[in-house]
């Protein structure tokens, strides 16, 4: 329910606000709150972002059954929510500044820096890719500035009840944590079992940190990267041509030409143009014919082309890194700073939640999960009737 965070910039750019109020209560909300309309404009552009974030992320997702209407179920609580918190930051009477307004919109304009088109920095036609996103979704600089202002307000309201209520990280706390995760990295499995009894909570949050340390810890390369696509529909023919393209490179590069230079010149991933094709690859973690490359090539040597189920690859190898033990010194600021988080969500959500309780939310977006749990449950209901009429 809580990725305020997270959907923010999808959400805000997204909302269509250019139709009245009343209309929109009478023909296109979702929900009311307090009276206010959550709009079916503002919830389809939000989950159309949220699925495709989904189809990048975890595709395997979208795949089970009413797939859609839970992340719509989601959606509509987090609108909910926000409306919640914007006539929250209303009733406070919290103001924003206009250098804050102005500071919070050059904020997202930095996000257009990049052309996708080239995937080359582009400062100077940030602004005209923001102005076209915002046509692009129907929305007017002067709306957007609106809403923005209100996220900026709600922060600001949030910022101050969080302050008032949220205890500090000690260090004692942060240190606790990184036994329990010391644990499972190092599989002591009479701590392990005495924390699952404890908490089980504790040990799967221990758990998905470790998981996450074992991998930053975890020996790594830096490699410079040529891609060549290949598809599942592509001809054999064209394949092969791909094939013998990527030896044509090699050879470039043999003779002289810059790695850099041929990642410019022929690679077909557009958002490596702009590191020069670099990035970083974790052991065991890239496809297995990379992996096998990447960690036993030399520094400053450049592979052959490795052919994978995507295409063909050419790496050089630019840096290598061996595995690391963990300290607490380590990743004590990051754990204080992960523990701060996880206390400040807890009490947005219970604030959230008390603002619920005491507003007046109506509801009447329906969902075809929800009438097939209400049909599944009668059906239960029915059939345990009957076997009750039988047992008389």
């Amino acid at each position: 329910m809580h990725k305020t965070n997270k959907y923010l910039w999808a959400f805000a750019l997204a909302c269509v606000l250019g139709m009245s109020a009343n209309a929109k209560v009478m023909e296109g909300s979702v929900a009311t709150v307090n009276g206010r309309p959550v709009l079916s404009s503002e919830y389809d552009a939000y989950l159309d972002g949220v699925i495709e974030q989904y189809k990048v992320a975890a595709p395997q997702f979208l795949q089970q059954p009413y797939a859609k209407d839970l992340l719509g179920k989601e959606v509509l609580k987090e609108l909910i929510s926000k409306e919640l918190l914007y006539q929250a930051a209303d009733e406070a009477k919290v103001q924003v500044k206009d250098s804050e307004l102005d500071a919070g919109i050059n904020e997202i304009k930095t996000r257009f820096i990049i052309d996708e088109k080239t995937g080359k920095e582009d400062p100077s036609g940030a602004d005209k890719r923001f102005n076209e996103a915002l046509k692009k979704q129907g929305m007017t600089l002067k709306r957007y500035k609106e809403r923005i202002k209100k996220d900026i307000a709600v922060r600001k309201l949030m910022d101050e009840k969080l302050r008032a209520t949220v205890k500090p990280v000690e260090e004692a706390d942060a240190r606790a944590l990184f036994n329990n995760v010391e644990a499972v990295m190092k599989n002591n499995t009479k701590k392990i079992k005495a924390l699952e009894k404890e908490d089980p909570a504790k040990l799967k949050e221990a758990q998905a940190i470790a998981a996450k340390l074992k991998q930053l810890t975890a020996e790594q390369v830096r490699i410079g990267h040529i891609y060549l696509a290949v598809t599942k529909d592509m001809k054999p023919e064209d394949v092969k041509k791909k094939e013998e393209l990527a030896k044509q490179i090699k050879k470039e590069i043999d003779n002289g030409l810059e790695f850099s230079a041929a990642v410019q010149k022929y690679t077909e991933e557009k958002a490596a143009l702009a590191s020069g094709g670099d990035m970083i690859l974790i052991k065991g973690v890239a496809p297995k014919e990379i992996d096998a490359k990447a960690f036993t090539l030399a520094v400053g040597k450049v592979s052959a082309p490795i052919k994978t189920d995507i295409g063909y690859h050419i790496i050089k190898i630019k840096e290598k890194r061996a595995e690391k033990t963990v300290q607490f010194e380590d990743v004590a600021r990051d754990l204080g700073q992960y523990l701060a988080q996880q206390r400040v969500q807890q009490a947005m959500g219970e604030y959230i939640e008390e603002l619920y309780n005491k507003a007046d939310v109506k509801i009447t977006k329906t969902f075809e999960i929800d009438k097939a749990a209400a049909e599944q449950a009668a059906k239960a209901k029915e059939e345990q009737a009957k076997k009750e009429e039988v047992k008389k």
